[in-house]
């Protein structure tokens, strides 16, 4: 993984941590949090990234 895309992967990350915090419907939180999951192991693990 590259140092820009390790990058773009932190900032959507936090974005996303950023908008789970704010008030939402039952279905936008479980997209964030799948979403988050899927960030913070593409994080861990930079060979899964497609």
């Amino acid at each position: 993984m590259t140092r820009a895309n390790r990058r773009e992967l932190e900032r959507k990350l936090e974005q996303a941590r950023r908008l789970a915090m704010e008030p939402t419907d039952p279905l936008t939180r479980e997209r964030l949090a799948q979403l988050i999951e899927e960030l913070e192991f593409q994080l861990r693990d930079p060979r899964k990234v497609a």
